[in-house]
């Protein structure tokens, strides 16, 4: 019973943190009035594992909040990023839990926000395998997050659900209720701010050759038939040890 009971606190917290991101997107957000900025982004090294580096202008902007969409073909390791803050990976708050094994072709798009307490945020992001295809390579790309800069911080309200309640009916519009810190909560008060200069930043993930898939399922099932047969004769070989003994 208290097994059950736990189970179905988990996933209520599943689904609380699958709808945090999705539906405040849906929502009539707020935007800065007075405040672009603009902001450079790269995708470095080689292979299926990436550094994702997002340069900030923000000038005297103290941190800002990013909702990232790593699409079907990236994926983070949150475990990964939460181990290594100490080296400087921001704190992330995904939308649901990730599968870091599924393939591109089955797996859901991801929003993950992500703090920045500097201008200079590097994540690391991982390609997910891609379906075979006629071509060796394959090119995906990762769009440039949605930018939100703070409204209601502990500095200037001591109640923040009050001044977020009262920030949203004097414009109009909702604020994002999003973490102050490195933990999910208290939740601060956040405004959408436009960004210029960026662009979607795009890799090239090697992709499985159609003609060679034959070969491929053949060499497996060979391999599966020839390690079931060393099995089935070892302990068939066990098994006469056995009666002779």
């Amino acid at each position: 019973m208290l097994q059950r009971i736990l189970w179905s606190l988990v996933l209520l917290l599943q689904c609380q943190s699958r709808d945090r991101w999705t539906t405040q997107l849906s929502q009539h957000l707020c935007q800065s009035e007075d405040q672009v900025i603009s902001a450079t982004r790269t995708l470095a090294n080689s292979g299926f594992h990436k550094d994702l580096t997002t340069n900030l202008e923000l000038d005297e902007i103290p941190r800002a909040f990013l909702l990232e969409n790593t699409t079907s073909h990236f994926y983070m390791d949150i475990d990964q990023i939460k181990e290594g803050l100490f080296l400087g990976y921001p704190p992330v708050f995904p939308d649901d839990p990730i599968d870091v094994e599924q393939p591109a072709d089955s797996s859901p798009a991801h929003i993950v926000g992500v703090l920045c307490e500097t201008h200079h945020v590097t994540l690391p992001v991982h390609h997910r395998y891609q379906p075979a295809g006629s071509q060796p390579y394959s090119s995906v790309c990762i769009p440039f997050p949605r930018v939100f800069i703070p409204v209601v911080t502990p500095e200037d309200y001591s109640d923040l659900e009050l001044g977020i309640e009262q920030v949203e009916v004097e414009r109009g519009c909702k604020l994002l209720r999003a973490p102050c810190g490195v933990n999910s909560f208290p939740e601060c008060g956040w405004e959408e701010v436009a960004v210029v200069g960026v662009q979607d930043v795009c890799s090239s993930v090697p992709v499985g050759l159609t003609q060679d898939l034959p070969i491929v399922q053949i060499s497996a099932l060979a391999a599966v038939f020839i390690g079931f047969s060393a099995i089935v004769y070892v302990m068939f070989c066990r098994k006469e040890k056995s009666k002779a003994t």
